[in-house]
């Protein structure tokens, strides 16, 4: 799995929060499917949301 980077868009914004991106990380290597949303408010992550799916084989439920 590749690793990401995250840095301030320019040097007068503070960088990302090491507790946001250890988060982050940790969300994102545990997730098989599904998504994660991040919530900014004030140019600041205020929020990480994860959408997880639990998906089944095809035959796994019949119906006859």
């Amino acid at each position: 799995m590749r690793s990401a980077t995250f840095r301030a868009v320019n040097d007068t914004d503070p960088a990302i929060p090491q507790e946001v991106l250890d988060t982050l990380t940790r969300l994102v290597c545990e997730l098989r499917f599904g998504s994660i949303e991040i919530v900014v408010h004030e140019g600041r992550i205020t929020q990480i949301e994860r959408r997880e799916k639990v998906r089944f084989g095809s035959g796994t439920h019949r119906s006859e």
